[in-house]
């Protein structure tokens, strides 16, 4: 069920706002977007655009509001992280899916789970105006089912829905596209893509898996035997066609990509370590070994890394580690660059050094258009200077 709550003027992904009622299309101020989990299809966590918080104001950044989320005792979904987009925060809770003005949080609209017992926490995306939501029933450990859902993120009402026989795993947009991975005991590997605009299938690959990585409409599959067995082949598939760029005798699973689309960040589970695959024609470049799988973000200079309970960071050029730091409270958090600053978990850090520049801010959180939204224990916050 979705229930409008009040609804407003459409603002549409990634266009150019007005300044004012004079403003010139040269003078137009560009709307602040995080419409994927990890701010782009690169998965890089890394958002150019931010300057307002930054080394100089990030002490001065306060709470302007907070609103608790949804919960349910029988519910086996949860909170994902926040996304921006359209003036928009959209998030899931025990319920469902809500969308909040960046603003001041006013409650916009909520799309309710038709059964919240039997709809697990989505991957969430935003594309061409719409809401994507890639999640699973609950039900069955055996023969889980997935689903796509797309979303109104003007209204919340729902404008398609995609059931499929295999559950969800990953799942990228990019190029209008959707790319979902998954395979259970009842159901063979498969890497499917969906159109974003309607739902349609596009194209398939029985026998491989991917990761919710996309370099500039360039995803990397790994082969398997249907049941997760990797084979020892990876390849370069093109997001919109499905068409085979390159293959590679290897096991890569993407965790990231430059943010310009140029090289692959992989591991490989057969071996500990951090390398580079170029996005052009799959050739290996440099590895750090002995690297256990940890998540990463990527600002086109450097890779920041969590470990235990701290933070490396690499150079992109040749792997060389450039500055390390153990932090008591960094924990494993998923790093966020934006703004000259690296967020991690524990305490805000400066990304060119490691050194110490603001207080923590915990859970699953966003940096965009001078505003930290985060998600932690059921509440959305926002915070500015």
């Amino acid at each position: 069920m979705t229930t409008s709550v009040r609804r407003t003027p459409a603002l549409v992904l990634s266009i150019a706002l007005a300044a004012g009622a004079a403003a010139s299309p040269a003078t137009a101020a560009v709307a602040p977007v995080w419409d994927h989990p990890g701010y782009d299809a690169e998965d890089s966590h890394y958002n150019p655009a931010e300057d307002v918080i930054n080394a100089g104001s990030i002490r001065r950044v306060a709470k302007k509001w907070q609103v608790k989320l949804r919960s349910s005792d029988t519910s086996c979904s949860g909170y994902s992280a926040p996304l921006l987009s359209g003036g928009r925060v959209v998030t899931s809770d025990q319920l469902g899916v809500s969308a909040y003005t960046a603003d001041t949080g006013r409650l916009l609209w909520r799309h309710d789970w038709d059964d919240p017992g039997d709809n697990g926490t989505p991957r969430i995306g935003i594309t061409g105006g719409l809401v994507i939501l890639a999640n699973n029933g609950c039900n069955s450990q055996s023969d889980p089912d997935g689903q796509l859902t797309a979303l109104d993120l003007r209204s919340g009402l729902v404008r398609w829905r995609q059931r499929m026989d295999i559950p969800v795993h990953d799942t990228t947009v990019d190029k209008g596209v959707i790319v979902v991975s998954g395979g259970s005991p009842s159901d063979e590997d498969e890497v499917v893509a969906f159109s974003a605009r309607d739902g349609r299938t596009l194209w398939s690959k029985p026998r491989h898996l991917s990761s919710g990585v996309s370099a500039n409409g360039t995803i990397l599959m790994r082969k398997t035997d249907g049941s997760e067995v990797e084979q020892g082949e990876s390849a370069g598939v093109d997001v919109v066609s499905g068409r085979v760029r390159w293959t590679r005798k290897a096991d890569w699973t993407a965790e990231a990509a430059d943010p310009d689309g140029t090289r692959f960040y992989v591991t490989d589970e057969k071996t500990t370590g951090l390398s580079t695959v170029r996005v052009a024609d799959g050739q290996p470049g440099w590895t750090v070994p002995g690297l256990d799988r940890s998540p990463i973000a990527v600002d086109g200079n450097r890779i920041y890394r969590v470990f235990d309970q701290g933070i490396e960071t690499f150079r992109v050029t040749d792997g060389k580690r450039l500055w390390s730091v153990r932090s008591t409270t960094a924990g494993t958090a998923q790093p966020i660059r934006a703004g000259g600053l690296l967020y991690s978990g524990g305490q805000v850090r400066k990304a060119a050094d490691g050194t110490v520049a603001g207080p923590a801010y915990h859970g699953s959180i966003i940096v965009a258009g001078g505003r930290i939204h985060q998600v932690s224990e059921g509440t959305l916050t926002a915070y500015a200077p």
